[in-house]
Parts: structure tokens; C-alpha cells; sequence
């Protein structure tokens, strides 16, 4: 692969995972692979953190559904309540 494929493929591979434009601009201009490595780590972090926040706030949301359900008389399969978490008020995640 030319190395200008391999710059649009790495471009259009970061724009999905949403790094980013001055990340990706960085990235691609980068001449030290420390350096490449470092923003892709940088950003892989960051993937991690929104994606623990969004299971926060489906597992949030299945609490308080099923909670709702079982006040209203119907059970889990296990037939007991859950303790739901209490996170406050959620964030938005970006």
C-alpha cells in the first residue's frame, strides 16, 4: 500500500473512532512513532472512559426500568428485588 493509501485509511480509521481533527492531523504529521503511539493511547483512554460511562448509564436505566416493573407487582426470574446504584445525576456522554 502507498504510504497515501495508507494516510487516507489511517485518517478515515481515526474520523470513525471519532479522535479528534487536530489529533489526527498530529497523528499523520507525527515523525516519531512514540509520538503516534502516544496519541493512540491518549485516545484509546478515552474511548475506555466514555464507554465505562455509557454502561453507567444503561445499567442505571435497566435498574430503574425493572425497578419501576417490580413496584408495580411483577418480580425478576429470580423473584428479588435488585439494589440500584445510586450515581446521582448522570452526565452526558460525548
Amino acid at each position: 500500500m502507498s504510504a497515501t493509501a495508507e494516510r487516507i485509511r489511517a485518517a478515515g480509521t481515526l474520523r470513525r473512532n471519532r479522535m479528534p481533527r487536530a489529533e489526527i492531523r498530529a497523528v499523520l504529521g507525527a515523525d516519531d512513532p512514540e509520538m503516534v503511539r502516544r496519541y493512540l493511547e491518549l485516545h484509546r483512554e478515552r474511548l475506555e472512559e466514555q464507554l465505562a460511562a455509557h454502561r453507567r448509564e444503561l445499567d442505571a436505566l435497566a435498574c430503574s426500568l425493572t425497578e419501576h416493573l417490580e413496584t408495580r407487582g411483577r418480580r425478576t426470574e429470580r423473584g428479588r428485588r435488585r439494589r440500584c446504584p445510586d450515581l446521582g445525576r448522570t452526565a452526558e456522554v460525548g
